[in-house]
């Protein structure tokens, strides 16, 4: 019988190191189809990936597609790698993409974040050396810093990393020369030099090595693999399905002991319709568990060592703990669907200590509830949860809970004790960034927004009844055709309406929708806009047209709501970089 393809099988498999990877990405040899979507990975993925392969664990299959002059597809280059003029790729990527990018970014440095390494969890501080590989906590190790924003430090001066043996990805091949002013920065001794100096070298050498080394399996399609296979094969090949997660490997554990999680869950369920409202993860529930039993919510401590008997004893507490969350933030904190929930991880520190709250006297748990919600909005503006998630919720639970409860020398944790939201940092925030976004909107639907339509608070309308959107005050169309260049997708420049208040704005910028109305409807109109923050006075920025004026204006205003809201100061620009 002959075989349909030319080649059978009709693809080759070969091994690709990363550095050959990266370095045909730069070249241009390997793109990307113009039909596959942007780069949307944030680095908390991307310092996933990273983990994996510094583990030298399997991060999935790459799929390519050679190609030919005869049968070339329209491609471009990886997101910030260079145009190659008058060079064609041989190879386009089907699959892996997202991975492909990341792993681009943090190791050519290019990109919004850059990605860096910290020596010191690597290293033993008794005698300078090398701890296994299992002990270090790699997700406290690699940080990423948005270098292209406002920060108060520099991530990139030589100085400020030697202070803290923090060093970019990106220098992966150049940390020789870096690696001895580091030792020689940490000690006078000559010996202790020389062993810390040795140990960083095998840092490198050892655990940093696959960051070059590590070797992709790529899928290959031969040029002459038809347009119809190509499409079969990628449509097979990103083809999602639910993985088995921890709650269902726990199941299956536990069933055994009495623990019937399924059962529990289900019940949880039909008693707290909020859970399923706010679509909550039953693994979170397993992490506050965790937190309560055994202090952590790393996922090896919640499959190896929490038990059944630990299980049964928290179960239902923090179940009806992470409903009383909900409904506190909720009804007190404006985040009226899942919609404006910054971080659904925040409801675990936040739930497994909320039994301790409720056992309070009433004026105690008054207090108590207080400074939770500090807390809560301090780790929102401080961006706390972008990475690092698992070890940030273990750090704050030691602290928030003696803390939270006012214990004679209790710590803040440490979005309250560090806050560090600057004035321009929020003036130049995008909505891309979504917890400050969704922060900043709850914040007003918490202040009392009100709705266009009806003039009524947002929080009193049912979400069936009305899905909330935001728009831009002043739409990005309007700002070009004044010849402004201001960047237009701006938090300070949203607003939240409903879907048929958007369609009669008619992507018009708000002043000129108002100055449209009737003078009753502009009347009610003014006290809408004040309810979101917008001083829509004539001699105001808003009503005049002034785009600049206008940010500064709302700026001003938005920050004295988060003042309020976490009880800190917001550090203004003229302050940064004071002692």
């Amino acid at each position: 019988m002959t075989s349909m393809f030319k080649e059978d099988p009709v693809f080759k498999t070969n091994a690709e190191p990363i550095g050959n990877l990266i370095r045909s990405i730069s070249e241009g040899s390997l793109a990307l189809p113009n039909f596959q979507r942007s780069f949307v990975w944030d680095p908390k993925r991307t310092v996933g990936l990273i983990k994996s392969i510094i583990l030298r664990y399997p991060a999935g299959t790459l799929l390519t597609w050679e190609q030919s002059s005869s049968h070339r597809f329209d491609s471009r280059p990886f997101e910030e790698a260079p145009t190659t003029t008058g060079i064609e790729p041989r190879r386009l990527v089907l699959d892996g993409q997202q991975r492909l990018t990341s792993l681009y970014h943090a190791l050519s440095g290019k990109g919004e974040y850059q990605f860096f390494i910290k020596v010191w969890p690597f290293i033993n501080p008794v005698d300078h050396t090398l701890l296994p590989l299992e002990e270090v906590e790699l997700e406290t190790a690699i940080v990423a810093y948005d270098t292209r924003g406002r920060l108060r430090f520099d991530p990139l001066s030589e100085e400020w990393q030697l202070t803290n043996g923090t060093f970019p990805l990106s220098s992966f091949h150049e940390l020789r020369k870096s690696f001895k002013a580091l030792s020689r920065s940490v000690t006078d001794d000559r010996v202790k030099q020389d062993t810390l100096e040795e140990t960083l070298h095998q840092l490198r050498e050892g655990y940093l090595q696959p960051l070059d080394s590590y070797q992709f399996p790529v899928v290959d399609l031969p040029e002459h693999t038809s347009l119809l296979a190509v499409c079969n094969i990628f449509e097979t090949l990103n083809k999602t399905a639910k993985p088995l997660g921890v709650f269902e490997l726990l199941t299956a554990k536990f069933y055994p002991s009495g623990a019937r999680l399924r059962e529990w869950w289900e019940s949880a369920q039909a008693e707290y319709p909020i859970l399923s409202e706010f679509d909550v993860d039953p693994y979170n529930l397993l992490q506050s568990v965790s937190l309560r039993a055994r202090g952590s919510a790393q996922r090896a401590d919640i499959l190896g060592k929490l038990t059944s008997d630990e299980l049964k004893n928290h179960w239902d507490a923090v179940v009806t703990a992470a409903a009383d969350v909900l409904d506190m933030l909720k009804r007190e904190c404006g985040v009226i669907s899942p919609q404006w929930l910054p971080y659904g991880m925040l409801l675990v520190p936040m739930t497994a200590i909320w039994p301790e709250i409720a056992a309070l006297r009433p004026q105690q748990r008054g207090q108590a509830r207080a400074r939770l919600q500090h807390y809560y909005w301090c780790s929102i503006f401080t961006e706390n949860f972008d990475q690092g998630a698992n070890s940030q919720v273990g750090a704050d639970y030691k602290l928030l809970k003696d803390w939270v409860t006012n214990q004679e020398g209790s710590q803040a944790p440490e979005a309250v004790e560090s806050f560090n939201l600057t004035d321009a940092d929020l003036l130049s925030a995008r909505a891309n960034r979504k917890a400050l976004f969704r922060g900043v909107m709850s914040l007003l639907i918490q202040g009392g927004s009100k709705d266009f339509l009806s003039a009524q608070a947002v929080s009193n309308i049912r979400p069936s009844e009305a899905k909330l959107e935001t728009v831009q005050v002043f739409p990005k169309t309007w700002l070009q055709s004044k010849s402004a260049e201001p960047v237009a997708d701006l938090i300070l420049n949203r607003i939240l309406v409903d879907g048929e208040t958007r369609r009669s704005i008619k992507g018009r910028p708000l002043h000129e929708y108002l100055d449209s109305q009737e003078t009753s409807v502009q009347t009610k109109l003014l006290d809408v806009l004040s309810s979101h923050l917008i001083n829509a006075q004539p001699e105001f920025g808003f009503r005049s047209g002034e785009y600049e004026e206008f940010l500064q204006e709302r700026l001003s205003l938005v920050l004295e709501a988060i003042e309020q809201a976490t009880g800190q100061a917001v550090v203004l620009d003229s302050e940064v970089g004071e002692p």
